[in-house]
């Protein structure tokens, strides 16, 4: 890595990515390397610092990213060599999806120095205890750590994509882009459980991408959920549910990391 400074541009729906990215931003500092964690949701892709090395950080979902993750790397403006990094979290398998990513941002003018995807605990059906999940991250945060030290000592590879990796993503990118329709709204069919509901508004502010008005109770009024489950897993009274998830809920963070990731 040539720059001594870093943004990481970073997508967390329920906090994994944001403790990975988190812990990329701790080796480098810990090598001299100053590092800004940015929220994408609130970020504007034009304004990105060419001086930097860029870092672009985001959860898998089926076997790609969200939909408006894509839009933000899409809109990144074209590049002249600037250093870039990619990685992902995961519950299970992403497909090569950050080396795809990797490769559009090559498409773009981007130098790819590092691109891996981290298995952490799974936020959706596949839900483990928390010895479990304790363990899973750990074991995650020591490779997390090894990929970080590599960008910093210049030693990392990115990881390989082929024909078959990048037909997955071609695929899984349309099917995760039919999300924002009335028609797929309709199937993950997010709806408040009004006799638990607190009215607090914390699924209102958290959403990423507005999806979620408060009128008398919160409600889910566009075409535009990501399916990220952070409203799910963060409501206190856990008032809310979905077509397409279970009862049990994973979360990440804690109330004070929660503030720092989300806003």
């Amino acid at each position: 890595m040539k720059s001594k400074s870093a943004d990481i541009y970073f997508f967390s729906g329920t906090g994994n990515t944001y403790l990975a990215a988190k812990k990329v931003s701790s080796v480098f500092e810990q090598n001299g390397i100053t590092a800004r964690l940015i929220n994408i949701e609130k970020a504007n892709p034009l304004e990105i610092d060419f001086t930097k090395t860029i870092g672009i950080a985001f959860p898998i979902a089926c076997w790609n990213t969200y939909p408006f993750v894509r839009k933000f790397i899409k809109n990144l403006p074209q590049a002249f060599g600037t250093e870039t990094f990619v990685f992902s979290t995961m519950g299970d398998s992403s497909l090569r999806a950050e080396a795809s990513i990797g490769g559009i941002l090559k498409d773009k003018g981007y130098s790819l120095i590092a691109a891996k995807g981290f298995r952490m605990p799974n936020n959706w059906i596949l839900i483990q205890n928390e010895e479990k999940n304790k363990a899973k991250k750990e074991k995650a945060f020591k490779k997390i750590t090894a990929f970080a030290q590599e960008i910093a000592d210049g030693t990392a590879k990115p990881e390989k994509t082929n024909a078959f990796f990048k037909f997955c993503f071609a695929v899984s990118s349309f099917i995760t882009g039919l999300w924002e329709t009335a028609f797929s709204q309709k199937i993950i069919g997010l709806k408040t459980v009004k006799d638990k509901c607190a009215k607090c508004g914390l699924c209102v502010s958290v959403c990423p991408v507005k999806n979620i008005s408060m009128k008398e109770y919160p409600a889910f009024d566009g075409n535009k959920c990501q399916l990220c489950l952070r409203c799910l897993s963060y409501c206190p009274k856990q008032a809310l549910d979905s077509r397409v998830t279970r009862e049990k809920r994973y979360k990440a963070l804690n109330e004070e990391e929660m503030k720092n990731a989300f806003n």
